[in-house]
């Protein structure tokens, strides 16, 4: 629950952002409505899901495991199948995503995660995020990959 809510004040936090340029950039009104659809129709888990939880799901379903830490972190240790894409090269690489299965998106702790979530959620991707990133994952001593 406490991953949850900060995984929420994280999505809240990157969009007041948004929300308070709107008054000195040019928004649509489309843009600003989808994100405030986007808020207020949160599920009770916000996309966040737990890192066993997110094993299960690897075991029993064809997902995509997107890791957007930097390539150093990487590097040192992964989800085993992770595709790297750093966070700011996830607007560039979004063809490289499979629309037709879900995924699971992680980074080191959640933060780039969450930012990660919110882009693709609006983009009508099917993701979760692992709350606790790749520390929670190595925490519940889930597998991982050098």
């Amino acid at each position: 629950m406490k991953g949850m809510k900060k995984l929420a004040w994280l999505g809240v936090l990157l969009v007041l952002p948004v929300l308070a340029q709107a008054t000195t950039t040019t928004f649509s009104a489309l843009t600003v409505r989808e994100l405030g659809n986007f808020l207020t129709t949160l599920p009770q888990d916000f996309y966040g899901i737990q890192p066993a939880a997110a094993k299960q799901m690897m075991d029993t379903l064809d997902v995509f495991i997107l890791d957007v830490r930097e390539p150093s972190e990487f590097k040192d240790g992964r989800i085993p199948g992770a595709v790297n894409i750093p966070i700011r090269d996830l607007p560039k690489r979004i063809g490289e995503l499979p629309k037709n299965k879900p995924i699971i998106i992680y980074c080191g702790i959640g933060h780039r995660g969450a930012m990660g979530l919110v882009l693709l959620r609006g983009l009508g991707y099917n993701v979760k995020s692992i709350l606790g990133g790749y520390k929670a994952w190595t925490g519940a001593n889930l597998p991982v990959e050098k």
